[in-house]
């Protein structure tokens, strides 16, 4: 196919836009919800450790900047809550505050349901493999972009 780099950038962008949009996550934004599904993802996994904003800046690639901003809102509609840590106080642990877990389950059964009707409409055998790519995708992306070589803060690709 001719242009491939271009198609495949124009259906990622597409898929980015889709996933990225109010119908999806229509009560909570999107990087809160973003946020908010690696935490319950990590509490699910190992209820008895925590993560910090360094963790989730990490993970969502969002500058710690505009993390402090999420994560002030999110506290102040108590979605989180934020507790120090005991080990070294000037660290602090982030938790999805129990009692409003319901707002965001709400939000994230919508975007588990509209997955399970990807994965149907695929088949199991192609929604594995577009696991793996799009997995192996991300990994690529990420370690080319986290590449030392890289000067200042644009992303700057190989050629």
């Amino acid at each position: 196919m001719e242009n491939l780099n271009e198609e495949l950038l124009a259906a990622w962008l597409r898929l980015s836009s889709v996933v990225n949009n109010e119908r999806i996550v229509s009560t909570i934004p999107y990087n809160e919800a973003h946020v908010c599904n690696i935490l319950y993802r990590h509490r699910q996994r190992s209820a008895d450790t925590y993560l910090t904003a360094t963790d989730l800046c990490r993970e969502t690639r969002i500058l710690k900047s505009q993390m402090n901003k999420v994560l002030a809102s999110m506290e102040r509609r108590g979605l989180i809550e934020r507790f120090p840590a005991r080990d070294d106080r000037r660290k602090a642990y982030i938790r999805l505050r129990e009692e409003n877990l319901g707002q965001f389950e709400a939000v994230h059964a919508r975007s588990i349901a509209l997955v399970d009707r990807a994965i149907e409409r695929l088949g199991q055998d192609k929604a594995l493999d577009a696991l793996d790519l799009i997995s192996r995708i991300a990994d690529y992306v990420d370690e080319t972009l986290s590449d030392p070589k890289r000067t200042g803060r644009g992303h700057t690709l190989p050629r």
